[in-house]
């Protein structure tokens, strides 16, 4: 692009590139002031500026004002739900801008690909690397010219623009669609997923079938854990575009019983409008209910001027009103003989496991970096019971991965890692954390971790008084477990849920001083309970099986107080 003979327009996208945050989302929108000044620049030398952006147009101008834009610099501001692809190639069409003169800016990488695919002539560029419009020779060397001049060049675009209805010039062609290779699997989540699931509730509301019903991330996750429990379905849908996954792009809350599958909540990520990845996964989730002998779909929905396009979805599907009350409305379709108006062929439902990046628990990662981290002292002795990959302190992630081992090198920490199977290039030893004997010493660990262990014991006392029993007189254990209202997840067992009150009798007052805990969620019927204490003088390790423990008939586990 650099040595480019002419430019003649710059298209720019807004959210992520001429402001930080999402503008349907409701986020506060924050001005790059450095790009806007550039586009102010190269508008004054006659570039022609255009916006094509995934928005609706009154929000734009209103944000535009909010924001202190200059809206009359852009020859036209193009703000709609259609591919921009195709708003692009329509632009084109119209104004007979010659596509090797056009640069495009957007911050996501799916939009550019798709616009180098269809107009492959077009510079596309990513929002972070604007700059690199600053060094075209050509702009550089191009003069400001008189306002004059600038409006009459704008004009004949404008009016080239005007005389034609540009949503009307150029349809999507369904075998340009197939070259995408658009990807959508739906599977039902784990717990362990559940924290990405909660933010998509919680921070999407353009497709979100109930609105500002989830403003609170601590509340949502309560919400979806009593869900599980009560045998709710949670179905994440992920989606891929010539080979880029867009990650979790759906979540759906499904109520299925008696032959019939309610989903009561669901919403779909903005990022994935105008693709027909919603309907897609609507119809996957259908072929999976039908497979299940499930005969009847039923799909809760709270319109405000927010939602507008989930009517569409199920208007273009052919779904039926079964029940309207206010804004409340309830879609409902049988799947014994359901034939949706578009099967959407273009994109292919693939059986792939869900694959979302795992980051960690949210609350045991905050926990364990304020209060547990710097326990890890200059040559001090620590053992991990259970974890080998900290995988829930969120060490998947190469970032806090590359820093936690760099701390331990610095620190010459002796670092061991327990787990019951060799786990690939960890480097930990094979054993069971019930019994240790013969592989750690008695009273030699500064420092005890056992995160997320508990409940897949078959005697978790057992593993509680080897922990006691290695833990030097003036060390720590740490020790995190699910309590109440955590969902079963097997793997390789799950037992036991253990609350406040008994993890706390397993350090008695006198023998152990409790530096911190934490129970997350709800304090009286917490999700989750942690605790760090201090082992201040030397005991007997003689946890017992508390007798007061009750069975859950539905899910077997047996939880304790």
């Amino acid at each position: 692009m650099a040595d480019a003979e002419k430019i003649t327009a710059v298209i720019t996208d807004l959210d992520g590139t001429l402001w930080a945050g999402i503008l349907a989302e409701k986020q506060e929108l924050k001005l790059d002031k450095e790009y806007y000044a550039m586009l102010k620049s190269i508008y004054q030398k006659g570039i022609q500026l255009f916006v094509v952006s995934k928005n609706d147009a009154e929000d734009v101008y209103r944000a535009f004002k909010e924001l202190g834009v200059d809206r009359n610099i852009f020859t036209a501001i193009i703000a709609n739900w259609d591919p921009k692809y195709l708003n692009i190639e329509r632009l084109v069409n119209v104004t007979q801008l010659r596509p090797e003169t056009i640069v495009f800016v957007d911050d996501n990488a799916l939009e550019r690909k798709e616009v180098g695919k269809k107009l492959p002539e077009i510079y596309a560029v990513d929002a972070q690397d604007w700059s690199s419009i600053e060094k075209v020779k050509f702009l550089k060397e191009k003069k400001e010219q008189g306002q004059a001049e600038i409006d009459e060049r704008m004009n004949r675009y404008k009016i080239s623009i005007d005389s034609h209805k540009l949503d009307e010039e150029i349809k999507e062609d369904p075998e340009f669609l197939k070259t995408l290779q658009r990807k959508l699997s739906i599977n039902r989540i784990s717990p362990d997923y559940l924290d990405r699931f909660t933010k998509l509730l919680v921070t999407t509301h353009r497709i979100n079938f109930n609105p500002y019903k989830f403003d609170d991330y601590d509340k949502t996750l309560d919400y979806l854990h009593k869900k599980m429990n009560e045998g709710y379905c949670l179905y994440a849908v992920s989606v891929f575009e010539q080979g880029v996954s867009l990650g979790l792009s759906g979540a759906l809350v499904v109520d299925v019983r008696d032959k019939k599958a309610v989903v009561e909540d669901g919403t779909f990520s903005c990022g994935i409008i105008g693709r027909d990845f919603e309907q897609k996964a609507i119809l996957a989730l259908a072929d999976l209910l039908r497979k299940d002998e499930i005969s009847e779909l039923l799909v809760n929905v709270k319109f405000t001027s927010t939602n507008v396009r989930v009517r569409e979805i199920f208007e273009d599907l052919g779904f039926e009103t079964n029940k309207k009350t206010g804004e409340n409305v309830v879609y409902s379709v049988n799947l014994e003989n359901f034939n949706p108006k578009n099967d959407y062929g273009w994109i292919e439902v693939v059986d792939e496991p869900l694959k979302l990046a795992y980051y960690g628990i949210v609350s045991v990662m905050k926990f364990f970096e304020k209060n547990v981290l710097p326990l890890f002292k200059e040559k001090s002795k620590v053992v991990s019971l259970g974890a080998a990959q900290g995988e829930v302190i969120g060490l998947l992630q190469k970032t806090k991965r590359d820093e936690f081992y760099r701390l331990i090198e610095d620190k010459k920490v002796d670092y061991n890692k327990i787990d019951l199977e060799d786990i690939k290039g960890e480097g930990n030893i094979v054993a069971d954390a019930e019994d240790l004997s013969g592989i750690i010493k008695g009273e030699s660990q500064d420092l005890v971790l056992a995160i997320e262990l508990l409940e897949h014991t078959e005697h978790f006392w057992k593993a509680v008084n080897e922990m006691i029993r290695v833990c030097k007189i003036g060390g720590h254990i740490f020790v995190t477990v699910p309590s109440f209202d955590y969902p079963k997840h097997e793997y390789p067992i799950d037992l036991w849920r253990i609350g406040p009150k008994t993890l706390k009798s397993f350090f008695p007052e006198g023998d152990f001083e409790v530096v911190e805990f934490e129970a997350e969620g709800d304090e009286k019927f917490p999700r989750r309970s942690m605790i760090l204490v201090k082992n201040i003088r030397k005991c007997e390790a003689n946890c017992e099986l508390p007798k007061t423990g009750k069975v859950n008939w539905k899910t077997g586990l047996t939880v304790l107080s």
